[in-house]
């Protein structure tokens, strides 16, 4: 089903496999694909009996949630009480509420409902692969059906794209599901998580939709929507390098598809962030976002995986960053006739202050990106993939192709394939290497020994089964395979 008005696509899924039950006679009908309508003949059904559970794997993570059709249960005025839980992986929707993390924070993932004879009805709207139903009656429960709703949108790509191996193509079809998943109302960074529109989040997403799918109306929304609710002199969701990140995603789109009508939309917008940025770097390079009015705090944020860095090694890579988005920002200016000197005072202001090198490796890539320091390059490629960051991916992989294309592809195919060789459909909030030594799949119950990948690692606002295994800024890789590797 299609709704035309926005491509928005409800489709319903069977379950792929039935990991687990107890407790049910005829589950494996669970499996099979029906006509999604009761009848007073329906057949086969499954029947729950006390203490039944049943744990189902639609295949691959999806938006949306579940459909339950019942039979006749002999007392059509009775209602039959289960409990639903989804998870990204099978841990998840077998966990607690408070266990390692599993929270209903922001979409609800556990819960109970009632069903009844005859009955038709969905229930849920978050992120999952994974639905266990547990049973709480005591009478025979007859399920004719279980189907997964899944809602995303009919978006038409621009052009297919092909790669020379297979685990690159998977890893750009993976990074493909995940962002379109993450194309709803507005552009999220998460389907199980907060529906917040998260500017510093969204321009790795942007920048891969518009090689994918082009200026699409999502874009506008979510740009129009964050304008609207993050009113100069204040920063954009109270971030300031999140400002500078909306700049970026201004130029990006103005550079797909040069439309001077969009820019002049934003522009006193823009303005307004520069002038902000101009207040916070002081004359001899040094940055203070407290010198900003309207600045809630100090917080020199870049991702969380930085979190714990050294706050001067967290104020050079906002810097950097600033650097690097204001340099792309002046030639948009200069090509359309624009009052370029606020910027370039800005930018006479950041080339006085030194850039030690850090050991981040984000950090290292916006050093080299906005400075072309070769000793950042020879530290950010040291290890290879080894601390990574899913949001920042796009950033680190270029920083390297800028002079060792293969290497960067390389770094690419060993991080993100880590996440594929453990059962991911869609990639994650975070992932670090590290994590793949003692543990399982996602895909399965951890064994005896195993540590769980999902609900034992994670930091932050993250931890556990709260870590989004769907989260849009991870698609990075599509705006660099496109950009380095398209045939």
């Amino acid at each position: 089903m299609i709704n035309m008005k926005d491509n928005r696509v409800v489709e319903y899924l069977f379950p792929n496999r039935i990991l687990k039950s107890e407790n049910i006679d005829n589950v494996s009908s669970l499996l099979e694909e029906k006509d999604l309508q009761i009848g007073v003949d329906s057949r086969p059904v499954a029947v729950f009996n006390k203490g039944a559970y049943v744990i189902l794997d639609f295949k691959q993570e999806l938006m949306g949630g579940v459909r339950i059709l019942t039979h006749f249960t002999g007392d059509p005025s009775k209602s039959y009480r289960i409990r639903v839980r989804f998870g990204e992986s099978v841990s998840e929707s077998c966990a607690e509420l408070g266990e390692k993390g599993a929270c209903n924070d922001h979409s609800p993932r556990d819960f109970y409902v009632s069903l009844s004879a005859l009955g038709d009805q969905d229930f849920g709207s978050s992120g999952f692969r994974f639905v266990r139903i547990d049973y709480l009656g005591e009478e025979p429960l007859p399920i004719y059906a279980i189907a997964a709703k899944s809602v995303y949108r009919n978006l038409l790509e621009i052009e297919e794209y092909k790669f020379d191996d297979q685990l690159t193509q998977s890893i750009f079809d993976t990074c493909k599901r995940t962002l379109l998943l993450n194309i709803q109302n507005n552009i999220w960074d998460g389907i199980k998580r907060d529906r917040l529109v998260w500017i510093g989040d969204m321009e790795p997403e942007i920048h891969a939709i518009l090689h994918l799918y082009g200026h699409i109306p999502e874009i506008d929304s979510s740009l129009d929507y964050a304008e609207k609710n993050n009113p100069l002199p204040g920063f954009m969701n109270h971030i300031p390098s999140y400002s500078i990140w909306y700049l970026l995603i201004i130029y990006d789109v103005y550079m797909f598809d040069h439309n001077r009508e969009f820019l002049n939309k934003h522009l006193d917008y823009m303005n307004g962030v520069i002038n902000q940025l101009d207040q916070a770097v002081e004359e001899d390079g040094s940055l203070d976002y407290l010198r900003v009015k309207g600045c809630p705090s100090d917080f020199y944020f870049i991702d969380w995986q930085s979190s714990k860095e050294p706050e001067e090694d967290k104020k050079n890579a906002n810097k950097n960053l600033m650097k690097y988005v204001l340099q792309k920002v002046l030639r948009m200016y200069e090509e359309e006739g624009l009052d370029i000197s606020l910027i370039s005072q800005i930018l006479t202001k950041l080339n006085k202050s030194s850039y030690y090198l850090e050991n981040n490796k984000a950090f290292l890539a916006f050093n080299y990106l906005a400075n072309k320091d070769e000793m950042a390059y020879h530290k950010l490629i040291k290890d290879g993939a080894k601390d990574m960051s899913t949001f920042l991916s796009y950033y680190v992989l270029k920083a390297v192709a800028q002079n060792d294309k293969d290497l960067a592809l390389d770094m690419m195919k060993e991080y993100y394939g880590g996440m594929l060789s453990r059962g991911a459909t869609t990639f994650w909030e975070d992932f670090n290497l590290e994590w793949l030594e003692g543990s399982g799949r996602i895909d399965e119950l951890p064994k005896p020994g195993e540590k769980d990948l999902h609900g034992d690692f994670g930091d932050y606002c993250y931890k556990g089964f709260r870590h989004s295994l769907c989260h849009g800024w991870s698609s990075g890789p599509i705006s660099f395979l496109i950009e380095e590797f398209k045939k």
